[in-house]
């Protein structure tokens, strides 16, 4: 058995509070057939309460937040891109004919760009340490230090090869084959000195 129900159903957890539920008793309730499939066994349309008559209330409502498989991934391509938020959003817009089509509202496509970013650079981690592995493995002279915060974010990530330190330790100036990433927010930097 399956319900699915207004999301003004049931009761509200606390006496005093602001939430919507009002045991509206709307409701599909489907049960499984016989071949494995779904049927609606019963239909209650009538709802207790009045209902959200503009796109601007209906838009905050939870089922606003989701955003599907295929659109997930269409986003993961464009941020690839690097195509920005605003664009991001215009482009699905066109997709489903208008801005006030789009399923989902802005702060749910802000959100999932960000786990996109904080996936992303995680990776990015992971592969560095993946190359540092390679070269040390080839240069008994590579040597890294990796500075990070309480929270385990990368504040500071310097490295230096063996060519490097002996030309370092020879004269005053740094060699190119010297080098340090400071990101800022979600992306790193690459600067050699």
């Amino acid at each position: 058995m399956q319900e699915i129900v207004c999301g003004s159903a049931g009761k509200a957890g606390l006496e005093n509070t602001g939430s919507c539920r009002c045991e509206c008793p709307t409701l599909i309730r489907l049960l499984r057939s016989n071949d494995n499939g779904w049927y609606i066994a019963e239909h209650r349309e009538e709802h207790n309460h009045s209902l959200s008559p503009t796109y601007g209330q209906k838009i905050h409502w939870p089922a606003h937040k989701h955003i599907d498989v295929y659109n997930r991934d269409l986003v993961e391509q464009l941020r690839q891109k690097n195509v920005n938020l605003a664009k991001v959003h215009n482009i699905i817009g066109s997709f489903f004919g208008s801005m006030e089509k789009v399923p989902f509202t802005k702060r749910a496509l802000k959100n999932l760009c960000g786990k996109i970013s904080r996936e992303r650079a995680e990776d990015d981690v992971r592969k560095t340490m993946e190359v540092f592995a390679d070269l040390g493995s080839r240069d008994p002279h590579f040597t890294y230090h990796v500075q990070a915060e309480k929270d385990g974010r990368i504040t500071t990530l310097m490295w230096a090869n063996g060519s490097g330190m002996l030309q370092t330790h020879s004269s005053e100036t740094l060699s190119p084959s010297i080098g340090h990433i400071e990101p800022t927010c979600t992306t790193c930097h690459l600067v050699c000195l």
